[in-house]
């Protein structure tokens, strides 16, 4: 992983913690007692030390509020000092333990103005990662009158004021000594704009296991897919294009073409042959036909020019039920050769036995689907069936051809070069002939508003096997118009689907 991470991440590994059954309130009482150990140790014991502490209203605070409390224990006098009204404090858990002071006698709340002068610590539990533009009053005023004292200030995850992500500093911030950063260093902290601000940084382990990062899970949906915005129009949602299908596959283009459209795509075009288009099974798909009964080299130019008037396009599904006849593999080959002016190329199906005989250079945006057995003719060699050999071949898969690898199955394995997770959600039910081409499609409709081709592999990977769990629990079975139901609304609830579809079992034993 990453050594500095973007607001994104840490986010989504939060709320993955969350479903791996380990409550965002014990983090921030992790997060707390950290910041008042730190400061315990660089000031070689803080009893009698006078400490102030800057809350705002959110989570930050609420990292503040148990600071407050941890080194009110070890002896100091300890004062919170609000900038806004106890009713105004928005975060559950910053509620909690502000309840919880306002019970104490050791901690003393007072409310902003009040003068910042004669202590020996001021800690900034103000904004933290959630600054928004230019500090205003009350809070540009206590940030400027803080950082004037001659005290230790130690920042709480990011000084108030500066951007997490950039590092930009809007108008004014806090200026630490020390940063103490929530397990993750965020990226905006190393630039060159926040480093007068930010002083030493220094990380204190909350408790996020690994699992969150290297499993995908819910917060990756909920943070790495970005919501349609209140004035979206035709278009914003992406443009994706499916090229597949032949006389003797016709339901499997059409599979990835909804979902695609499931998956959040506006527009979904589908280049396939007569039997497919002829078999109109979506309205909602916009069908191009191609003469004949498979897709063959005299098409190539007929799909590439046309990809080119439609405009931007996001993504390109290539190869549900597209077959494997002598000329359609020269056209799948010369295709992959010239999608230059496409997003991400998702590569499935027959057009990955293509790739494995034919080898043709792919975007390093491409991302292949294979199950095993495309995997080991992907690597010429037979791949084993445990996690540990899933992981490697998708790494050798991905590092050999360029690209993304999704190696499908009971574990998922999500692969770009070195870089890996893992997906658990699915259930054996899906082996059904079809669910492939659910996925495949579902990928390419992500692609349009996720962060990164990697991560709306990972993402559709997950939604996929979720909407497996949830078919199978409500119907008795994971067919893949079934999958195609679940799909929104897991992607609009990701969360409370998520605990509606799983159990500890599914979660925990892998």
């Amino acid at each position: 992983m990453e050594t500095a991470l973007s607001t994104r991440d840490v986010r989504a590994f939060e709320v993955n913690t969350i479903a791996l059954g380990l409550p965002l309130r014990f983090l921030m009482e992790n997060a707390g007692a950290g910041v008042a150990r730190i400061i315990n140790d660089e000031l070689g014991g803080v009893k009698d030390r006078r400490i102030a502490v800057l809350a705002g209203k959110g989570g930050n605070a609420g990292d503040g509020f148990v600071a407050a409390r941890h080194l009110a224990g070890m002896g100091a006098s300890v004062d919170v000092v609000m900038l806004f009204r106890p009713e105004q404090v928005v975060h559950e858990d910053a509620l909690f333990n502000l309840k919880i002071l306002q019970r104490l006698d050791s901690v003393s709340i007072k409310r902003y103005p009040t003068p910042l002068s004669g202590y020996d610590v001021i800690i900034d539990a103000v904004l933290g990662t959630g600054v928004r533009g230019d500090l205003r009053d009350p809070i540009r005023g206590a940030v400027e009158e803080a950082s004037s004292q001659n005290a230790l200030k130690i920042a709480v995850d990011v000084p108030t004021g500066v951007d997490p992500d950039s590092g930009k500093v809007h108008g004014t911030a806090f200026k630490a000594d020390i940063t103490v950063t929530m397990q993750f260093v965020k990226k905006g902290l190393l630039s060159e704009e926040a480093k007068p601000y930010v002083g030493r940084i220094v990380a204190t382990n909350i408790g996020i296991p690994p699992e969150a990062w290297i499993r995908v899970g819910p917060g990756d949906v909920e943070a790495r897919v970005e919501p349609r915005p209140r004035r979206a129009h035709k278009g914003v949602g992406g443009r994706v294009a499916v090229i597949g299908g032949s006389y003797k596959y016709v339901g499997a283009p059409w599979l990835a073409s909804m979902a695609a459209l499931r998956g959040g795509a506006d527009l979904v075009f589908l280049f396939s042959v007569d039997p497919v288009v002829q078999a109109r099974f979506s309205p909602e798909v916009i069908a191009y036909p191609l003469r004949g009964d498979i897709i063959e080299e005299r098409h190539v130019d007929i799909v590439l020019r046309a990809l080119e008037e439609l405009g931007t396009i996001h993504s390109v599904v290539l190869g549900p039920g597209i077959g494997l006849a002598k000329e359609t593999r020269s056209a799948v080959a010369t295709l992959l050769e010239n999608l230059d002016n496409v997003g991400a190329v998702i590569i499935d199906a027959d057009a990955l036995k293509i790739v494995a005989e034919e080898k043709p250079k792919l975007k390093s945006t491409s991302i292949l689907t294979p199950h095993l057995g495309e995997a080991s003719r992907l690597l010429g060699v037979k791949i084993e069936d445990n996690l540990e050999a899933r992981i490697d071949a998708a790494k050798r898969i991905s590092a050999e051809y360029g690209s993304i690898v999704v190696l499908k199955g009971w574990v998922d394995v999500i692969a770009d070069g070195e870089k890996y997770r893992v997906n658990y959600t699915g259930v054996p039910e899906m082996s059904a002939g079809g669910t492939g081409d659910v996925l495949s499609g579902l990928t390419g409709g992500i692609v349009p508003r996720a962060s990164s081709a990697f991560d709306a592999a990972c993402v559709a990977a997950y939604v996929n096997g979720l909407a497996g769990e949830l078919s199978l629990r409500r119907r008795g079975a994971a067919l893949p118009l079934m999958l195609l139901e679940e799909i929104p609304g897991i992607l609009m609830e990701p969360l409370s689907k998520h605990f509606e579809a799983r159990n500890d079992k599914k979660i925990y034993i892998s």
